[in-house]
């Protein structure tokens, strides 16, 4: 008889041996035995976790006849298949004409499905019902699925489908929900680790708790990789498996080295991290998988650090907790976390760029460098406790800004006065300012005559009381502030019907705004309102306009030509002149317009 690896001479056989998978193993049983079997399954998780073997199972479970147990007293039915049947050795064996295993890989394309098809519609040869096991099902192509799409909804009733796969999102949405879904999980450290020790035991190996804990952490959760990796151990090193052995074959250097660069990190020593780095290169370690190593053991830190009851969840040999938690006790949550993220940027980068000594070079270097961070707390308290000493001193953290004057702020800067010397508009001639007493009175009278004027009278063109309280000058000051006041209005009188205008105050209620001959006549009653709203707000009282023409329009100066000198004038010279003209810019400027053509 032929060799058979330890993969294939340990596959479970009924459900009881499957390790890991008991939230599938249990909904398939309890199916079986209620005979309340589904048409079509889909079996999706990890590589090696099972989801084959246990449609095989499954397949021979259902199509066994002598799922009896006997007890003391009588017989009763069970979901394990007996394994001694020809159904069940036929299964085993891949001898079954009822079970077809496919692998979809291989086999993706509408011609496969389509003989399938064919197939389902011929009963049984000798058992109860015909099993069609789909491994790497994504791998179909579109139009593969489409053509199953039918066939798994409504199958014949001897027929159930199962398909397994390890990239659930690859199957479309049609496919999924048409069967029952079981995922299938990563298996536990503790559980893979009872396996490899059962077979060690069976196989006559000698093998210590540190070697089945470093070929479990190899395996990444994979029962099937870690049996591989035991085989491989064997016949390298024989059945006497000893840590630096193990450790040597695999490529990951000696225990005392990485645990050396370990502590070279946490203690910040450079020159003993970048020496043992390169003893581990000499010995051909691989550095990637030393660089996993380094992930789980910070990680394995940091739990401790967190609380020591997370022991039970360390990846580590238990043998290792006493010196875990002293090197955890000289180490943040802060800075492991930084310490994990610049070491899987590293493995990123490694796997992207290649020249893994050069990265974990630089990444020693920068995990030297790092400093411990201060807690937010920390940072608060500590600002709190500085804001109170300046307080205590009388000292303001904030120096104050004079105010700033603005015609159109949402502030009154007539309340400013009460806290700021600053003058809230331009000083008159001959205005004292050694008395600052007078200056408030002068203030306070004026600002009473005019609360007492505004009660009295009511507020031209819908204005509120609310538009007079940010008067920032008084109405003999209108004419200095008519340009700034100007610029707040909308741009079409502004820089339209008011482009060219002059303002003046003749009476003690009305202010007249010169304008050119042409803006004149087509200024509207809702633009004069416009004006008056904005002039009433600039000084807090009611204001009237009264329109006027200007006398002097500026011209600019045209130098004298002679005649044949203009007709000499390009066509773009003479529509920039055009475009210049007062008049016409004024119109321009109105009506949104632009000179096209000059003649």
């Amino acid at each position: 008889m032929s060799y058979e690896v330890l993969a294939q001479k340990w596959r479970p056989q009924n459900f009881s041996d499957v390790v890991g998978q008991e939230h599938v193993t249990t909904t398939l049983k309890n199916q079986i035995l209620s005979e309340r079997v589904g048409h079509a399954y889909l079996f999706w998780g990890p590589r090696g976790t099972g989801k084959t073997t246990v449609a095989r199972i499954f397949a021979k479970a259902v199509n066994c006849p002598h799922r009896l147990q006997e007890t003391e007293f009588d017989a009763t039915t069970t979901a394990e298949p007996c394994n001694h049947c020809e159904f069940c050795n036929d299964i085993s064996h891949s001898r079954s004409l009822d079970v077809f295993e496919m692998d979809a890989a291989s086999n993706r394309g509408i011609d496969t499905i389509r003989d399938l098809r064919e197939n389902v519609k011929l009963s049984p040869a000798a058992c109860t019902y015909k099993i069609y096991i789909i491994d790497e099902a994504h791998m179909l192509s579109p139009e593969a699925f489409n053509a199953l799409l039918k066939t798994l909804e409504e199958p014949p009733p001897h027929v159930i489908f199962i398909m397994a796969t390890t990239e659930h999102a690859k199957i479309p949405k049609t496919i999924s929900s048409r069967c029952q879904d079981f995922d299938f999980r990563h298996l536990e450290d503790q559980k893979i680790i009872e396996r490899l020790q059962l077979i060690a035991n069976e196989e006559e190996v000698s093998a210590d708790a540190d070697v089945l804990a470093l070929i479990t952490r190899q395996s990444e959760g994979c029962l099937r990789d870690a049996e591989n990796l035991l085989e491989r151990l064997i016949a390298s090193t024989g059945k006497d498996l000893k840590i630096e052995a193990v450790e040597q074959t695999i490529g990951l250097g000696s225990s005392s080295l990485l645990r050396d660069l370990a502590v070279a990190i946490i203690e910040r020593h450079l020159v003993k991290g970048l020496k043992t780095l390169s003893d581990l290169t000499k010995q051909g370690t691989d550095l990637s998988k030393c660089l996993d190593h380094l992930i789980s053991h910070f990680r394995d830190l940091r739990l401790l650090v967190i609380d020591d009851s997370l022991g039970e969840l360390i990846q580590s040999p238990q043998s290792d907790l006493p010196e875990l938690k002293q090197q955890a006790e000289r180490m943040s949550v802060s800075r492991l976390s930084r310490i994990i993220k610049i070491l899987m940027h590293t493995s990123r980068d490694i796997k992207q760029y290649g020249y893994p000594q050069l990265q974990l070079e630089a990444a020693f270097i920068q995990l030297n460098s790092l400093e411990e961070g201060a807690h937010l707390e920390e940072i608060v308290s500590k600002l709190s406790a500085l804001e109170r000493k300046f307080d205590e001193a009388g000292i303001s953290a904030i120096p104050e800004m004079p105010p700033q004057r603005s015609l159109f702020s949402s502030e009154n800067p007539r309340d400013t006065r009460a806290t700021s010397n600053q003058r809230p508009f331009p000083m008159r001639q001959g205005a004292s300012t050694t008395n600052p007493s007078d200056l408030a009175k002068e203030a306070t009278g004026r600002d009473s005559d005019k609360q007492a004027a505004i009660s009295s009278s009511r507020i031209p063109n819908g204005s509120t009381r609310s538009q007079m309280h940010d008067a920032v000058c008084s109405l003999a000051e209108l004419p200095s502030f008519w340009e700034e006041i100007k610029s707040k209005l909308p741009m079409k009188i502004s820089r339209g019907l008011l482009a060219e205008s002059v303002l003046s105050v003749n009476a003690p209620d009305v202010v007249e705004i010169a304008c050119s001959p042409a803006s004149l006549p087509i200024i509207m009653d809702t633009d004069k309102k416009v004006i008056t709203d904005a002039l009433t707000r600039a000084v807090g009282e009611p204001v009237k306009i009264a329109l006027v023409v200007l006398d002097t329009v500026p011209e600019p100066e045209r130098p004298g030509k002679m005649p044949e000198e203009t007709n000499q004038k390009t066509p773009m010279m003479r529509k920039v002149e055009a475009e210049d003209d007062p008049q016409l810019k004024t119109a321009l400027t109105l009506f949104e317009a632009t000179v096209l053509e000059t003649q």
